[in-house]
C-alpha cells in the first residue's frame, strides 16, 4: 500500500479551503489544546480541494449519512455539522465529537473505527451519503 491510499479505518480525508478554515476558527476560539491537536490530526490527513472536486460518496461537512453500528438492527441517520450546531440526540454529530471526526472523509461502504470516552473501541459502517452539499451544487453551507 502505498502512503497516499487510505485504509478503511483512516481514509483519505477530503477536506474544502471553507472547512478548513471554519475548523481552523473554531480551534483558535476554543482555545484548548485538545481541539488544536484533534485539527492537526484532520489536517495531516487531509487533501485539501476544490468543493467541486470532492468524490459523491464521501462524507463532507453538512453530509447526511445512514450508518450502522455493530449489533443494532437499525441504522441511524446522522448529518455531520460543526460544533455549534451539534445535537446527538437530533442526529447532529459534531465533526469535533469522536465519531464524527472518524466519519469526515470516510466513503459510502468503508468501515471506521473511534474510541468511545470510555476508551473502547466502536465501529461504525457508512451505508449512504443520502446527501452531500458539494454533490448538490451547494458550496457555503
Amino acid at each position: 500500500m502505498t502512503a497516499n491510499q487510505a485504509t478503511p479505518t483512516n481514509p483519505t480525508l477530503y477536506l474544502t479551503e471553507l472547512d478548513v478554515t471554519r475548523l481552523e476558527r473554531i480551534a483558535s476560539r476554543a482555545g484548548s489544546a485538545q481541539l488544536e491537536e484533534l485539527l492537526d490530526d484532520l489536517l495531516a490527513r487531509a487533501t485539501i480541494v476544490a468543493a467541486e472536486e470532492i468524490p459523491t460518496d464521501v462524507v463532507t461537512m453538512n453530509s447526511r449519512l445512514v450508518c450502522t453500528l455493530p449489533g443494532e438492527q437499525a441504522p441511524r441517520n446522522w448529518t455531520l455539522v460543526y460544533p455549534d450546531a451539534a445535537d446527538f440526540d437530533a442526529g447532529q454529530l459534531s465533526v469535533l465529537s469522536p465519531v464524527g471526526h472518524a466519519l469526515l472523509g470516510a466513503r459510502a461502504g468503508q468501515t471506521v473505527s473511534y474510541r468511545l470516552p470510555d476508551g473502547r473501541e466502536q465501529q461504525v459502517t457508512i451505508d449512504e451519503v443520502a446527501f452531500q452539499p458539494e454533490a448538490s451544487g451547494q458550496y457555503t453551507l
